[in-house]
């Protein structure tokens, strides 16, 4: 074996010795590349990890002949760490993911090449004050200075995308050129905590979740732009000093997702103080995030009939509100309560005087906080009746509307708000149990079913409304699953996660599963923002579409063996997972966008015999594919030991299914101790299985027919040698 080991050696470096095709690979001064083409000649640069000096990276000779360095390999300056040293590279086209990935040195000069683009990770954790790049540099994408934390500048001048987390940790980042940017990616400079003053420019068009989030910046200067920032979580101003520099009153609407200030803003709109009481032009649609944040000088404000949105913290800190005004007949949609901060919930709020309006408004986000609505007491009524009809549902059941047209009679005999409002509350109540009578829905140990009595199977269910998006309040903490219920004298096995049993239960922090569940229904647990981890059953066969979506913080993910498919954007938005663990030997489906939002560099564990499966797959998205070599070994090994338990006896029915049954269950198994534990029952089930096959039955060829063989014990009860669960009573016997 070693005399072949040592020729494969001589072989391959005769290859390296002599390279001249595509493909080959060859060593100069220490440092590998592999022929890309022949004439013109080029080569990847390979590993550079051995290098010794400072270098210039233009062409290599090999053989007589030159090939200019036209890309660099993955990782090939890996780990590569001395603060003195300086790289120079001339005819450079691209970079792979990772090229300068944790390098250490003191100058990385790209400016004589014919880049276009710095690729994903490209200088992710590099630590090198000084990288110039060159002019026509138009994209830096997802990832590609992250934690970067020496670079202090960056010239960028023609520069038009910047991609998610593209210089994320930059702590000593004091400037950029982003002139021409028309795109910058979510939490692109997330936490460059020296990032003072940023000028976003004309052509800016988007600027996604939490950018700049955790910048402390002294100045904003934006121009005319149109397009929205996205919604983002935390200021980027420290004790309130940012100078926004605004032109129009159309620009406030990029402040979405810049909000977080603690001192008062005072804002202009071509050149008219925003005071007292004050009335927005007929053709604003969109009230931006935070367009009017502490505006302590307004005391009064009317929103149009055409306004439609308004962001976060709006209106928030405007302290000195007296009054609302709203002629849009819908309620305009806002991102969350925190619109309305800080404005008394008491002072009066004049809309339409109509049912619709009411209803409208009293049931929206942020505008149910009010309490003193301007509206006639018909108009209360109607919009009382509504509420019922919207809790209903569709196609409500004649008892349904029985309950209905009992309380609408009540409501419209009622002479103040009051007494509606309790009668609408008991109408909804009545209304909800009734719900459950017609969905066959029960309330066991806190927990909604839906119970099949033919099957005696049980699903999980929602306990909310649909007309509130499915949301149950009640559902708080960590919830565990049962595998059995009990209703009414009669057992039912819990199988499956229904549709929107968990919709947007928020406050849910952990959800263990019974292993007798084998589906997970559509949005089951989508807007579970507070999930962390997930190990799935065993038995788990289908994923919905939307079951997981949103669930942002959502960390580790264990899919079992017999999981077949994933649907459609089922993962979405699970954007703080860091790994993924695949435990089926064939990869399972996905759905459109199963994984969207989700970073494709994490490790993806998938079995040993399965990995180019899963890289030619739709999970080729991903681009760390490892594998457990210790769990390989050891289902590898256990299956061994019970097929050559076996011998000459494989042939034989029952002894081969037993073999089979417990080569089957170590395949699915998670961990190395219950392989080993398999493995060692199954060797002694079917070492038994031979000595009562022996025994009982004679030599080979006389086995009885069918797949089951049933033998008498010592103590006279029967045993069916196929079922591993009778070797228990074997090992208490003593019996070999």
């Amino acid at each position: 074996m070693k005399k072949a080991i040592l020729l494969l050696a001589v072989i391959c470096g005769f290859c390296i010795a002599n390279a001249q095709n595509v493909g080959d690979e060859f060593v100069e001064y220490s440092l590998k590349y592999k022929i890309t083409s022949i004439n013109p000649n080029t080569v990847t640069l390979m590993d550079a990890r051995s290098i010794t000096t400072n270098r210039t990276f233009d062409t290599v000779t090999h053989d007589n002949q030159v090939y200019d360095i036209t890309n660099v390999n993955s990782s090939a300056f890996r780990d590569v760490s001395n603060s003195n040293f300086k790289f120079y590279f001339k005819k450079l086209t691209k970079l792979e993911e990772g090229a300068f990935y944790a390098l250490t040195c003191n100058t990385i000069d790209l400016q004589e090449t014919s880049l276009t683009e710095i690729c994903k990770n490209a200088f992710y954790l590099t630590t090198c004050p000084h990288i110039i790049l060159p002019d026509q540099i138009t994209k830096i994408l997802q990832d590609a200075f992250m934690k970067s934390s020496s670079i202090t500048s960056i010239n960028t001048p023609n520069v038009t995308y910047i991609g998610y987390s593209a210089f994320e940790e930059c702590t000593n980042l004091a400037s950029i050129d982003l002139s021409k940017v028309t795109h910058i990616g979510g939490y692109a400079f997330y936490e460059c905590s020296k990032l003072k003053n940023i000028v976003l420019p004309k052509c800016l068009e988007t600027v996604e979740g939490e950018a700049f989030s955790f910048c402390y910046l002294q100045s904003l200067t934006m121009f005319n732009t149109t397009k929205v920032f996205q919604k983002a979580t935390h200021s980027m101003a420290e004790n309130g000093t940012v100078n926004m520099h605004i032109v129009n009153w159309r620009n406030k609407n990029v402040l979405s997702g810049t909000v977080g200030f603690d001192l008062p803003i005072h804002y202009d709109y071509g050149g008219a103080e925003v005071t007292g009481s004050y009335t927005l032009s007929d053709t604003v649609t969109s009230l931006g995030e935070g367009a009017l944040f502490h505006c302590t000088d307004l005391t009064a404000i009317t929103l149009p009939a055409s306004i439609t949105q308004m962001g976060a913290k709006a209106l928030a800190k405007c302290t000195n509100l007296t009054a609302i005004t709203s002629n849009a007949t819908t309620a305009p949609a806002v991102a969350n309560a925190d619109a309305f901060n800080e404005v008394s919930k008491t002072i009066p709020v004049n809309i339409p005087d109509n049912a619709e309006a009411y209803y409208s408004y009293t049931h929206a986000t942020g505008w149910k906080d009010f309490t003193n609505y301007q509206v006639s007491l018909s108009t209360i009524q109607g919009a009382a009746i509504m509420d019922l009809w919207h809790t209903a549902g569709n196609n409500p059941s004649p008892a349904i509307q029985s309950i209905i047209e009992s309380y609408a009679d009540k409501i419209n005999a009622a002479n103040d708000k009051e007494t509606i409002e309790s009668l609408t509350q008991e109408g909804i109540n009545a209304i909800i149990e009734q719900l459950y009578v017609d969905r066959n829905v029960v309330k066991i140990n806190g927990i909604y079913y839906i119970l099949d009595n033919n099957n005696h199977t049980a699903t999980v269910t929602y306990g909310g409304l649909e007309s509130e998006g499915y949301a149950t309040a009640e559902y708080t903490g960590s919830i565990t699953i049962p595998a059995s219920v009990e209703f009414e004298s009669a057992t039912y096995q819990v199988t499956t996660i229904g549709q929107h049993a968990f919709h947007n239960c928020s406050s849910v922090t952990g959800i263990t599963l019974p292993e007798s569940i084998t589906v997970i229904e559509d949005y089951a647990f989508q807007g579970c923002t507070k999930i962390q981890n997930l190990t799935l059953p065993s038995k788990i066969t289908t994923i919905g579409n939307y079951a997981f979506y949103g669930c942002s913080g959502l960390k580790t993910l264990v899919l079992p063996y017999m999981i077949s498919s994933i649907g459609n954007t089922a993962f979405m938005g699970c954007s703080a997972l860091t790994a993924i663990t695949c435990y089926a030997p064939t990869p399972c489906s996905l759905g459109w966008g199963a994984f969207n939002d989700v970073n494709k560099s994490i490790p993806v564990t998938v079995p040993g015999n399965s990995l180019t499966d899963y890289q030619n797959a739709h999970w080729g998205e991903f681009s760390n594919f490892v594998t457990n070599k210790k769990l390989d070994d050891a289902k590898s090994d256990a299956q061994s030991a019970i097929i050559a338990a076996m011998g000459s006896y494989s042939s034989i029915n029952y002894i081969g299914t037993l073999a089979l049954n417990f080569c089957m269950q170590i395949e699915a198994a998670m961990t190395v101790d219950e392989v080993n534990a398999l493995g060692t029952e199954g060797v002694y089930a079917v070492r038994y299985s031979i000595k009562a096959y022996e025994a009982f039955l004679g030599t080979l060829g006389t086995e009885q027919e069918g797949p089951v063989v049933e033998v008498t014990g010592q103590d006279g009860k029967v045993l069916k040698l196929y079922n591993p669960k009778n070797v228990r009573f074997l090992k208490e016997t003593g019996t070999r």
